[in-house]
C-alpha cells in the first residue's frame, strides 16, 4: 500500500515522537539502557533461548552478544546450557536482575508518565493505548517468528 505524502509526514512525525520519548526514557533509567530493559523484560517471565532474544528485543546477534556480555558480567542474568543441543543457550533472571528490572520499569514508567501529562486530557488515554497497541502487535510478531510462522 501506497501512502500520500501526508500519511508519510504523518508517519514520520510519530516515527520522531517516539525516537524522543525513547531517548526521555533511557536518560531517565539509571545504569540500565533501553537495550538491557528490553532483554530483561523478555526474560523475566520464563527462561528464553539466546538465539529467540534477537528478534524479541529488536537487536542484531552481535549487538545481542555485547548487551547479554554486559548483564551477564553485572549478574543480572545466568546462561544454562540446553539438554540435548551443544550451541544452546537458554538464559534466566537473577533475583539481582528483577530487582534491577523493577527499578527500571519504575523509572521508565515515570518517564513516559511525565511526558503524556503535558498532552492534552483527551489524548492521554488515547497515546497510551496506541503504545499498548504497537506492544501487542510486536509480541505477535515475536511469537509468529518463533513459531517459524512469520519471515524475519
Amino acid at each position: 500500500m501506497r501512502r500520500t505524502d501526508s500519511a508519510t509526514d504523518e508517519l514520520f512525525t510519530a516515527v520522531r515522537g517516539l525516537a524522543f520519548a525513547s531517548r526521555r526514557i533511557e536518560r531517565g533509567l539509571t545504569g540500565v539502557s533501553l537495550a538491557q530493559l528490553r532483554i530483561l523484560t523478555l526474560v523475566a517471565n520464563d527462561p528464553v533461548r539466546a538465539s529467540v532474544l534477537a528478534d524479541g528485543a529488536a537487536l542484531s546477534r552481535p549487538t545481542l552478544t555485547g548487551v547479554l556480555e554486559g548483564l551477564v558480567a553485572k549478574g543480572w542474568i545466568t546462561r544454562c546450557a540446553v539438554d540435548g543441543d551443544k550451541r544452546g543457550v537458554t538464559l534466566s533472571i537473577t533475583p539481582e536482575g528483577r530487582a534491577a528490572l523493577d527499578g527500571a520499569v519504575a523509572a521508565s514508567t515515570a518517564a513516559l508518565a511525565e511526558l503524556i501529562d503535558e498532552l492534552p486530557a483527551d489524548q492521554r488515554a488515547a497515546t497510551v493505548a496506541a503504545l499498548a497497541g504497537l506492544t501487542s502487535v510486536a509480541k505477535a510478531r515475536l511469537a509468529r517468528r518463533v513459531e517459524g510462522t512469520l519471515a524475519p
